[in-house]
């Protein structure tokens, strides 16, 4: 059975819809997630924490996440922000990273890496891997074709946390529609479906909640500047040791 584990449980409850700060909180595959202050949740269909998870090295600030070995491996890393986590009125949600996908296994077709959130209002987005496409996993019927065994650049951008657009490579893929769901707001991204294995390439992961650009270029250059540090309640930033 489909096991989707890349945010937190489900409350049964909305949470508070109050807007964050602004934040800046990045992954830069210096250490592991979870030594850079990340949580970490892992296990197989026996259940969290069983097993060793996937292996997890870091090279040349990579991480490299590999689970070819069992489809019943999940290993993933997240973030608890509640009712911290959304823009207010001129400010921008955004999400950046940049990954290659080497492989997915499956049975039944099912995505393994994948990023999402939840939203303060209870309002997620789900973007779930294979080799050469992307599904969004609460939308129907959106697949988005991307070339394989390469890195990409991706970025989600949001003002309302109702509609968002994603841009691949720098240019627009998708526009499309977070979907109400009883979760917690949260950020989570990895290795994420028990039931299917992957190995994959992880060069950096950032998101948070800037001032609105008056420009698609002032976005660019905020959002692609590792060094980039916005003041506000969660500052978790991270330099690369090299430059790529």
């Amino acid at each position: 059975m489909r096991m989707l584990v890349f945010v937190v449980a489900a409350l049964g409850v909305l949470v508070s819809t109050a807007g964050a700060d602004e934040y800046w909180i990045t992954y830069e595959a210096n250490d592991l997630p979870e030594d850079e202050g990340w949580n970490r949740s892992w296990g197989n269909n026996d259940g969290p924490f069983h097993g060793d998870g996937a292996y997890r090295t870091i090279e040349d600030g990579v991480l490299t996440m590999d689970s070819l070995y069992s489809e019943r491996v999940y290993d993933y890393a997240y973030l608890r922000l509640p009712g911290e986590f959304d823009p207010d009125p001129g400010e921008l949600f955004v999400i950046e990273w940049r990954l290659k996908v080497d492989e997915v296994v499956s049975r039944w077709g099912a995505y393994d890496p994948s990023v999402g959130c939840a939203s303060d209002g209870a309002m997620q987005l789900g973007l779930g891997y294979h080799e050469d496409w992307i599904e969004s996993v609460f939308e129907d019927d959106v697949y988005i074709p991307i070339e394989p065994y390469v890195f990409h650049e991706y970025r989600v951008i949001s003002w309302d946390m109702y509609d968002y657009t994603l841009y691949i490579d720098g240019e627009v893929a998708h526009d499309g529609v977070f979907c109400q769901r009883s979760m917690e707001s949260s950020m989570g991204w990895g290795d994420t479906v028990s039931g299917s294995a992957s190995l994959t390439h992880w060069d950096y992961l950032r998101f948070g909640v800037i001032p609105e650009p008056s420009s698609l270029v002032a976005l660019a250059f905020l959002c692609t500047c590792a060094g980039c540090r916005c003041l506000g309640r969660f500052t978790m930033v991270q330099s690369k040791r090299s430059t790529r």
